[in-house]
């Protein structure tokens, strides 16, 4: 059985949606990342649970999040926790759906407190989408505003940090994290630059993710990481490309959080 241990860097399998999940797992080992984060809606092969366990026994790499679809329903949900069962995998991950998709908002609403309940020992979090909106009047995503997912919803948030405007990351986020920090099981880690490009490669961008990580540190985070980034077409075709990426945010991670 896996256990959980705190501070443990995953990699997304969205980060590389190109690849099949036999890919992403090799990777992962390869390069001495703790364990996977597993977006089922990227990953067709990831519906097959004994399929995925054979991944995770073969390269002895544990899925430590199951991400769900902005577009959630009843069987999605359900296999979600039909696989994290099997896997011990305590964090479940629901990616916001757009405000105009009543069904997936309203299943979320009036569903998932008789999930939390019914199985006690997951975490089920909301990630934060993109603070972005139509005409400047109606939200585009759901679950938008973070303290109304925990009073409203008793919902905790996994943390996507390019989906956080840069002048509210750099003026807010970081000085209100004392307060926050008990309802974040887990972080997305990416960057994003003046742009407004996201999911850019840790050092690519002009986010204070160093300082951020460095708040985290001293707060005693005890939480995971997952690195979410967004990799071309032209570059997934170069694996050893890829693999220096991976390994470079994996360096920065270590230099900025870990070895402090």
């Amino acid at each position: 059985m896996w256990e959980n241990k705190k501070n443990e860097l995953l990699i997304s399998s969205d980060t590389l949606v190109w690849y099949g999940l036999d890919m992403t797992f090799m990777l992962a080992k390869e390069l001495w990342y703790d364990g996977i984060d597993l977006a089922l809606w990227n990953n067709f092969d990831a519906w097959n649970i004994e399929y995925v366990k054979r991944l995770v026994d073969m390269y002895e790499i544990p899925v430590k999040v199951i991400q769900l679809s902005n577009n959630l329903n009843k069987k999605e949900l359900n296999y979600g926790i039909e696989l994290a069962k099997e896997l011990n995998v305590k964090n479940i991950n629901i990616n916001a759906p757009k405000y105009y998709n009543y069904r997936a908002r309203k299943f979320i609403e009036e569903n998932l407190p008789l999930y939390q309940k019914a199985h006690a020992s997951i975490k089920f979090s909301i990630i934060n989408p993109p603070k972005t909106s139509l005409l400047n009047m109606i939200p585009q995503y759901a679950f938008a505003n973070m303290a109304e997912v925990f009073k409203t919803y008793n919902l905790t948030v996994a943390l996507d940090i390019s989906n956080i405007e840069e002048e509210k990351f750099d003026l807010h986020l970081i000085k209100k994290l004392p307060n926050l920090i008990p309802y974040i099981p887990v972080i997305y880690l990416s960057d994003k630059d003046k742009t407004w490009r996201g999911h850019l490669p840790l050092w690519e961008g002009n986010m204070k993710v160093p300082t951020f990580l460095k708040k985290l540190k001293q707060l005693e985070f005890d939480g995971l990481f997952s690195v979410k980034i967004k990799i071309d077409k032209k570059d997934l075709v170069d694996i050893e490309k890829v693999k220096l990426m991976l390994k470079k945010c994996k360096t920065y991670f270590l230099e900025n959080y870990t070895n402090l």
